[in-house]
């Protein structure tokens, strides 16, 4: 006698959603990588399949550093004050930056200092390979910065924390 294993109801049998156990796609709806000099999105992904969670990404990137402009005509004066993060009821708006690059990251409000770490270990990496072409941007998006994506769409984002007493 042998028996079959079906798992596609494992979830109302057991509450568990196997879906959600790999976390890295769920604590990210989106990064994206934006030009602070010209308000030009040079790269995104989307990390959700949720239909609520639009997929414009030049309207939503335009938003997003408009906000960060908005809040640098407010307080002229403060040259370092920048947005940092942007609290809705279920999600939140993490802004970093480094040079010329601005990095926006649409979370699911899981863990605010896993999530910050995560964003700066993926800003650090992108900036370092794409420096040059960060620096020397004039409107054209260089073309391995848009091979990056692969990267993205492959990249395990849990895996970028390092689990210590501080997280």
């Amino acid at each position: 006698m042998s028996f079959k294993w079906n798992n596609n109801n494992i979830e109302r049998s057991y509450g568990f959603d196997l879906d959600k156990i790999n976390f890295s796609n769920n604590r990210f709806h989106a990064i994206y990588f934006i030009d602070n000099l010209t308000g030009s999105l040079l790269l995104s992904n989307k990390y959700t399949n949720n239909t609520k969670f639009s997929s414009h990404e030049d309207l939503i990137s335009g938003f997003l550093n408009a906000l960060n402009l908005f809040m640098s005509e407010i307080k002229p004066d403060s040259v370092n004050d920048e947005i940092q993060e942007v609290n809705f009821r279920e999600s939140r708006i993490l802004y970093d930056r480094m040079g010329r690059l601005s990095v926006i990251g649409i979370t699911k409000k899981t863990n605010l200092q896993a999530e910050r770490v995560i964003l700066r270990q993926v800003m650090e990496d992108f900036y370092f390979k794409f420096e040059s072409a960060i620096k020397n941007f004039n409107g054209n998006i260089d073309p391995s910065i848009l091979q990056y994506k692969k990267r993205l769409e492959n990249m395990n984002l849990n895996e970028l924390i390092k689990f210590n007493n501080r997280l």
